[in-house]
C-alpha cells in the first residue's frame, strides 16, 4: 500500500505536467471525455464515484485477474480525469483504489493458503485506510474515516498497524502528500499567471546566519503588503511554505510582489535576512 501511494503521488505530478503541455483548454478534456466513451461499453465498472464497484468486490464477485485489471484501469483514468484539471477530486476514487488492493491482496493469499472468504471486508478496509494515509499521509485521519464509515471498532487495532506501515515507506522515500503537492503546483501557477501578466514580481534570497529573520515565522516577518512567499529550499529539498514555517539558516527563499513594492520588499530581504546582526551571531 505503501509502495503503491508513492506510485499514485508520482503519476499525479507527471499526468499533470504532461497535460500542462497542452495549451488549448478543450483538448484537455478531450481525452478524459472519449476515455470515458469508451470505458462505458468496455469496462463501465470502474466509472462513476465508485460505491457500487466496492460493494461487487465486497461481495467477491471478481477473480484475481479482473479485481488486478480494475485496479490497473481506474488508476489510469483517474489520473487522465484529475491530471486533465476537469472538475472532480481524488477523495472517493482514492478510497475505490485501495478497496481493489485490498481485495486483490486477499485473492492472492487465498490462492496461496487458502485465506477465508469472510476475511475478504476486512481487507478491503484494511486496503481503503492504508491507500488513503499512504497518499494523504494522514493516518489517524485515514482510520477515523475508514471506523465511522463502517460504524465499528473491531478493525481499529489493524486499521492502526496497517496505516502507520502505508504511511512510513512514503515518508522514508521523501514523497510529498498529495494535498502538499498540489497547493505547491497551485501557488505556482498563480505566481507564473501574475508575472505573465505583469502584475507581479519574484525576488531570491537566502537567509543568512544571525539575521533577524532566523528562527522567525514566515508570519512573524514584516512583510510589505502583497507578498506571498512561494517556495522555500531546505537542504536541497523544497518545501511548500506556510505562515508557521519556521525560517532557518540558509533556507532559499522565493517571494512574489506587486511591482510597486518591490523596493520595500528588497529592503526587507536586505535587513531582515542577509544582513547578519552582531547580537545574533
Amino acid at each position: 500500500l505503501g509502495a503503491l501511494g508513492v506510485l499514485y503521488n508520482h503519476s499525479i505530478a507527471f499526468a499533470q505536467r504532461l497535460y500542462a503541455k497542452l495549451k488549448i483548454a478543450w483538448l484537455r478534456l478531450l481525452f478524459p471525455f472519449v476515455c470515458a466513451g469508451i470505458l462505458v461499453v468496455t469496462l463501465p465498472q470502474v466509472l462513476g464515484g465508485g460505491h457500487a464497484l466496492v460493494m461487487d468486490v465486497s461481495r467477491g464477485n471478481f477473480t484475481l485477474v479482473f479485481l488486478l485489471l480494475l485496479f490497473v484501469v481506474k488508476f489510469l483514468f483517474s489520473m487522465a480525469s484529475f491530471g486533465s484539471g476537469a472538475p472532480g477530486g481524488i477523495f472517493l476514487p482514492l478510497l475505490v483504489l485501495g478497496s481493489l488492493i485490498g481485495a486483490s491482496y486477499h485473492e492472492g493469499i487465498s490462492l496461496l493458503c487458502g485465506a477465508p472468504e469472510n476475511l475478504l471486508p476486512n481487507f478491503i478496509i484494511l486496503g481503503m485506510a492504508g491507500y488513503f494515509s499512504a497518499i494523504v499521509r494522514a493516518p489517524v485521519t485515514g482510520i477515523v474515516l475508514i471506523s465511522e464509515m463502517t460504524g465499528s471498532f473491531e478493525h481499529l487495532l489493524t486499521l492502526t498497524l496497517v496505516s502507520l506501515a502505508a504511511y512510513l515507506i512514503p515518508d522514508l522515500v521523501k514523497c510529498k502528500p498529495i494535498y502538499d503537492q498540489l497547493l505547491q503546483r497551485l501557488l505556482q501557477a498563480h505566481a507564473r499567471k501574475k508575472i505573465a501578466e505583469g502584475e507581479a514580481l519574484l525576488l531570491e534570497t537566502v537567509v543568512a546566519h544571525g539575521s533577524s529573520a532566523e528562527h522567525q515565522k514566515i508570519s512573524e516577518v514584516a512583510w510589505p503588503e502583497g507578498c506571498l512567499v512561494v517556495s522555500l529550499l531546505r537542504n536541497g529539498k523544497e518545501i511548500v511554505p506556510s505562515g508557521n514555517t519556521r525560517l532557518l539558516a540558509e533556507d532559499a527563499l522565493v517571494v512574489m510582489c506587486r511591482e510597486e513594492n518591490a523596493g520595500a520588499l528588497e529592503q526587507i530581504l536586505e535587513t531582515g535576512c542577509r544582513e547578519v546582526h552582531p547580537d545574533r551571531e
